[in-house]
């Protein structure tokens, strides 16, 4: 920390795709707060930020970033402030648009970095997706820290790494995708009340169209209509495209296999400190423990495995794969739905 024009914050966890988790913004927010000495987990992460709950299709196209956790709300900022209140922290951002400048995002990064905290980034490398900051060289010209995406091949034209793993890069403006800076604020808020959590989950979960996007119960029919359109499946479509398909089908069994599982082991700690709404809790618990299983125990079976290559994707362009697979979404979308419903019932009476 003696150079002006370097700041390095040493002992930032890590963050990547692996079976602890596979949400990046609700990963960050476990890494700061483990950095920072503030007691947040994964779990209260991603149920209090909203994540837990979240399901997006979009109507107009298969899109992949369909499971990117901003859309998670119709406020994009909304799930971000959550997940900030997770750690009974307020949120200060910096968003980019056409006048914001990149000394602006340079001086946002240093006096936060030069204070002891890292910065949670949209971008920086490959899709506008959360990594973290966690310091900066040449006064902020290279910025260095942990992204999910940096050990892919094709994102690591631009970076290198640091002894103890982090990358550095001084192309992250030049990366259109770079989006937003996020700085935990230096207020303590009050943690969510039960009620509150709950109400943001019933939210999340609400089936709603936004633009294009079909979110929460309504994306399990949007799901569902998009694999049975055979002629968006033709025989001799270009290998791309079916990976493109598969791409989107995965990132929907993604979101829930890691969403749900959470959902369902947030609302059991709920179970345990509330003892009089334990069965309520419990019971929502469950419908959310059976998306998961029919996930892990009946569609991931069907393809051959939770990968996605060359095998998954010749399975999900099967057309009798495809009406197994509506069948189980709509198995899916009922659980969720009586989830959703003992979700409003306990949010009126818990406090």
């Amino acid at each position: 920390m003696e150079n002006l024009n370097t700041a390095i914050l040493y002992g930032v966890p890590k963050i990547a795709y692996g079976p602890e988790g596979c949400t990046p913004f609700p990963m960050c927010i476990r890494s700061c707060a483990n950095y920072l000495g503030i007691p947040t987990d994964y779990t209260r992460a991603m149920a209090e930020s909203g994540a837990a709950f979240r399901l997006v299709w979009d109507t107009s196209c298969w899109n992949g970033g369909n499971v990117d956790a901003a859309l998670t709300y119709d406020n994009l900022e909304r799930v971000f402030r959550q997940g900030m209140r997770s750690m009974e922290r307020g949120m200060k951002m910096l968003e980019r648009r056409p006048e914001t400048k990149k000394k602006d995002f340079i001086d946002f990064c240093l006096k936060e970095i030069d204070n002891g905290n890292p910065v949670i980034a949209l971008g920086i490398i490959g899709p506008p997706e959360a990594c973290i900051i966690t310091g900066y060289r040449d006064s902020g010209l290279e910025l260095m820290g942990w992204n999910v995406f940096q050990d892919y091949p094709e994102s690591q034209t631009s970076l290198h790494f640091e002894k103890n793993g982090y990358f550095a890069t001084k192309s992250w403006w030049e990366n259109p995708e770079t989006k937003a800076l996020f700085a935990i604020g230096s207020e303590s808020l009050p943690a969510f009340t039960p009620k509150e959590a709950l109400l943001n989950a019933a939210d999340a979960l609400e089936g709603r169209l936004c633009g294009t996007y079909a979110k929460g119960l309504l994306a399990y029919d949007a799901w569902k209509n998009a694999l049975l359109r055979d002629e968006d499946f033709p025989s001799d479509a270009v290998f791309p495209i079916l990976v493109e398909r598969m791409m989107c089908h995965g990132d929907a069994m993604d979101c829930l296999s890691d969403g749900r599982f959470h959902a369902a082991k947030y609302l059991h700690r709920l179970a345990a400190q509330y003892p009089s709404h334990a069965e309520k809790l419990n019971l929502a618990a469950q419908e959310f423990e059976n998306v998961t299983s029919i996930l892990w125990k009946e569609m991931i079976p069907i393809l051959g495995g939770w990968e996605r290559g060359e095998s998954q994707i010749c399975q999900l362009a099967k057309a009798e794969n495809r009406r197994l697979f509506a069948g189980q979404i709509d198995r899916m979308k009922a659980h969720d739905t009586k989830a959703y419903t003992y979700i409003c019932e306990l949010a009126v009476n818990l406090t």
